[in-house]
């Protein structure tokens, strides 16, 4: 009974209608409130199933308490289903009396209120359900030929039997005809056999017979037995699955290649010029074997069927049958309806319309429901024509917002199947069926439009021998890049360390040239005040040749010194000066000069100076015999002007009368400090570091950089506005050495003159990259 029957469309009665007979058995309420709630739409098929599972029809409480427990109804849904119910049993009632059996009641109750057999199905209770044969003489003959042993169903047209063939020994399907309409449901009863007669082919139901009850005269025809499952069955068993955590990728598979026989079926008989009008999951029976078959052609139509009946079947037939199905009239079961089926537009219904069903049955197999059971429920619809009026005017269901796990190409071949236009659709039966099987085999459908990642994803599922081999590859190409990187990094690492310890190897050298200068010119001072003429103009002997004056002596002392000046290229200045309490005079000087090194010059007597920086002399008078005290100077402090260009090292050291024992003056000598570092680090020639000479407040002296060579700073610049790092290193006087690996900087600090902090130079190194 279609969704569109009259009591689905008149509200239910105010008041519980009674029985002649008295009140009806529980069993019977169960079954008829089972009904009204498919009927009204309150539960689907799948939420009834739910609900009988932990239920039963022959307990002691109510479907309708059972459902309300668990939540699946409401109480207005649980009073409209429990007043309605007997109203419904007493229309059963007046088509016959009630057997005092129970299983006869149960089976003519589900008979009169569910003739399809869905609830005896959902109940699992379809031998019940057909029984019997007791409202039926048990044979179906011609020549006695047929012997009807239990009915299996029954439709709008007619019951169908499961019979035994007794010429052929075997089992059979018996449909007679049951319509009350007798002369309209003859004529559509004849026409569904020729029809199904017509279509030969291995998905559609063979039609054995054609004939009348010889005692009834009753028309029936015989057909292939399928048994009693379904692609309804099927697919509602899948889901369960599903549901349960069982994603056994096969099963969908196998409900797809179900499918795509049904398509070649229907594409068949469209082949024929028939189409079915009646397409659902229903209709799909699946035998004992696995094989598809589409069953029910009652309501199936022949396209251009004048033309084509009377080549098939003679005039007579054909005339017939061209008013079978009147302008506007609507058959097919509603939740599976193309728009312009429910919209009553005969004439527009063609093959596509068909498409639209094969479309509703691949949605059921997406989400388990039919595609306009979610119309119903979101348009409210209380009554059949409600639900036809939905359907015709509101778009297609989408797969994804019903089942958002579905596969996107599926759902996409779907909406193509059911669109709204029928232009829009598959054309055909075997498009539909194509792209199901390019999904299954991996390849790319036509209805959907997939992304470079889901090509590459197609493209490696369907190659997979060379997706492999470029997988290797490229497993091949990344380890061996890894291998490389990590190489290269070890080796960068390895080839930094060596770098590092070998610019630690030149802060050494650094070091220990700074520090031999020290000792070196410590030591000239120490043998400059020994000289002979030095103790001679202290204190002239008495045996003295004639013409040896003090003059002599200090010509003679400037001298060796021009000569030890010539020797030493970087030392600038030799003095011998005699000590007061205010100031140290020149008595020799020996100068390099400054624009021309090669030149060395004795300073006139004329030009002799004072040297009056009294903290100097003080520390000089305080010095024993053979110390020597180290001063620094740059052309920057130099107080006494008497360093223009460079760094300047002083090495001071006292002369005492050899006679007397008294401090009579100095020996001072000086070097280039900074050209001789110069020279060193030219010598080197490195390419490793950046190398800085400093002060001992990190202002810098000289610079060798890679590549531009040895620079000296015209002006102070702080070491720190390069190696910010290094400002706390330089203020700090507790700290001489700084090794920071990370950053590749080495830093020390050197004191020339223990005793004279003022004589701290420092040395940085900092690594190229």
């Amino acid at each position: 009974m279609s969704p569109s029957d009259s009591f689905g469309d008149s509200s239910f009665g105010e008041t519980v209608a009674h029985s002649a007979n008295g009140d009806f058995s529980k069993e019977q309420q169960d079954i008829a409130m089972s009904a009204l709630l498919l009927r009204t739409g309150a539960l689907t098929e799948r939420q009834l199933a739910q609900g009988f599972a932990s239920w039963t029809l022959h307990g002691n409480l109510p479907l309708n308490e059972h459902l309300l427990a668990i939540g699946m109804i409401d109480d207005d849904t649980n009073k409209r289903i429990k007043n309605g119910a007997p109203r419904l049993l007493e229309e059963m009632e007046k088509g016959g009396q009630r057997n005092s059996s129970v299983e006869c009641v149960v089976a003519q109750t589900l008979d009169a209120v569910d003739p399809a057999g869905t609830i005896a199905r959902l109940m699992g209770i379809r031998a019940v359900a057909g029984s019997g044969a007791a409202d039926a003489t048990g044979v179906r003959t011609s020549e006695a030929r047929y012997k009807l042993l239990r009915k299996l169903g029954q439709g709008g047209l007619g019951r169908v039997w499961l019979a035994y063939d007794e010429h052929l020994k075997r089992p059979v399907a018996v449909k007679e005809i049951t319509a009350r309409d007798q002369a309209t449901a003859l004529e559509r009863f004849r026409r569904e056999a020729e029809i199904t007669g017509r279509l030969e082919h291995p998905g559609i139901v063979p039609i054995y017979q054609l004939g009348e009850d010889a005692a009834t005269g009753q028309a029936f025809y015989a057909m292939r037995f399928l048994g009693k499952e379904t692609l309804h069955d099927s697919l509602m068993e899948y889901h369960e699955r599903v549901a349960e955590g069982d994603h056994d990728p096969m099963l969908l598979r196998r409900l797809l290649t179900d499918f795509v026989n049904v398509c070649q079926a229907i594409g068949h008989a469209h082949s024929r010029k028939v189409i079915h009008r009646d397409l659902k999951p229903e209709n799909v029976a699946i035998d004992s074997f696995g094989q598809v078959i589409v069953i029910d052609w009652g309501i199936a139509k022949v396209i251009d069927e004048l033309q084509s009946l009377d080549h098939l079947a003679g005039s007579h037939s054909a005339a017939g049958s061209g008013h079978s199905t009147m302008e506007g009239q609507i058959l097919g079961t509603p939740l599976y309806m193309a728009p312009e089926q429910a919209a009553g537009r005969v004439d527009e219904l063609d093959e596509r319309t068909d498409i639209y069903g094969l479309g509703a049955i691949l949605y059921a197999i997406l989400t388990g429901s039919a595609p306009h059971e979610q119309t119903r429920e979101n348009s409210k619809t209380t009554t059949g024509r409600e639900l036809l009026s939905a359907i015709a005017g509101r778009p297609s269901p989408s797969v994804l917002e019903a089942n958002p796990h579905a596969d996107p190409a599926l759902a996409a071949i779907c909406a193509k199947a059911m669109a709204r236009r029928q232009y829009a659709r598959y054309q055909s039966a075997t498009e539909l069926a194509e792209d199901v099987e390019r999904w299954m085999a991996g390849e790319h459908v036509s209805a959907y439009r997939e992304r470079p990642l889901q090509k590459l994803a197609r493209w490696i599922q369907n190659h997979r021998i060379w997706s492999q081999a470029i997988g290797l590859l490229v497993v091949t190409g990344i380890v061996g890049l890894t291998v490389m990187i990590v190489a290269s990094h070890q080796a960068a690492r390895a080839n930094r360390q060596v770098r590092f310890d070998e610019m630690r190897g030149y802060s050494r050298e650094l070091e220990v040239q700074l520090r031999s200068t020290a000792e070196q010119v410590s030591k000239d001072a120490r043998f400059m005040s020994n000289l002979p003429p030095i103790q001679t103009l202290i204190a002239p002997p008495e045996n003295a040749a004639d013409g040896e004056s003090e003059e002599v002596w200090k010509s003679r002392l400037g001298m060796i010194y021009e000569e030890f000046l010539r020797a030493n290229p970087d030392y600038v200045a030799i003095a011998y000066m005699k000590l007061s309490e205010e100031a140290a005079t020149d008595i020799v000087r020996v100068e390099r000069n400054t624009s021309d090194a090669a030149y060395i010059r004795r300073v006139p007597t004329s030009r002799l100076i004072k040297f009056e920086e009294q903290n100097v002399l003080r520390q000089t008078m305080q010095l024993d015999r053979g110390d020597v005290q180290l001063v620094l100077r740059d052309a920057n402090d130099d107080p006494t002007d008497t360093v223009t260009d460079g760094v300047r090292l002083f090495a001071a050291t006292p002369v005492y009368d050899a006679v007397k024992g008294d401090l009579f003056g100095v020996v001072v000598v000086q070097v280039n400090l900074l050209n001789r570092l110069s020279k060193f680090l030219a010598r080197v020639d490195q390419g490793t570091a950046i190398i800085d000479v400093t002060d001992g407040e990190g202002n810098v002296w000289i610079s060798d950089k890679p590549g531009v060579g040895v620079v000296a700073s015209n002006k102070v610049t702080p070491i720190s506005t390069q190696i910010p790092e290094l400002k706390e290193f330089f203020s700090d006087p507790d700290q001489t050495k700084k090794i920071d690996a990370a950053a590749g900087v080495i830093a020390s600090k050197l004191t020339l003159d223990r005793l004279d902090d003022k004589t701290t130079v420092g040395v940085v190194l900092k690594l190229t990259e």
